[in-house]
């Protein structure tokens, strides 16, 4: 039984960390307190809540994920997931960038699965989806002058 998960990129939570970074100029400092005295920034009982943002930012790259395997799509959400068993699955959509499931009851995106991923995501299906083609690798254009 093979299984497939499309998942963000490791590199994502490294935008989590620029973001902590810089929310951090909005968390309360020291500050002089009264008679010269200073004050922890530690002593606000609300310093915390400028981190909400990264820390919802990581739970979002951990939990949004694809998982495709000989019985179905599992489709994960930050609030929920969804299975869709192959029985229901009609076929793939693709909308722009965006790849759908479409089922009996209306299309599902499926996210972190690219255009580029469906060979491997037909691959996965244990043949419910008929065998693509990988895509052809893109390259970067040739800086030399054309003639």
């Amino acid at each position: 039984m093979s299984s497939r998960v499309f998942r963000l990129p490791a590199l994502a939570y490294g935008i989590v960390l620029v973001v902590a970074f810089c929310v951090t100029v909005f968390a309360p400092g020291p500050r002089s307190g009264v008679n010269g005295e200073r004050a922890s920034a530690l002593d606000s009982p609300l310093w915390w809540l400028v981190y909400l943002l990264p820390i919802a930012a990581a739970v979002f790259i951990a939990r949004t994920a694809t998982i495709v395997d000989d019985a179905g799509i599992t489709v994960r959400a930050l609030l929920g997931r969804r299975r869709l068993p192959w029985g229901d699955v009609r076929g793939l959509s693709v909308t722009g960038r965006s790849v759908y499931a479409v089922a009996d009851d209306g299309a599902v995106r499926l996210p972190c699965v690219r255009v580029s991923d469906l060979a491997a995501l037909s691959g996965a299906s244990g043949g419910h989806v008929p065998q693509l083609a990988e895509a052809p690798p893109k390259y970067a254009p040739s800086r030399h002058p054309r003639r």
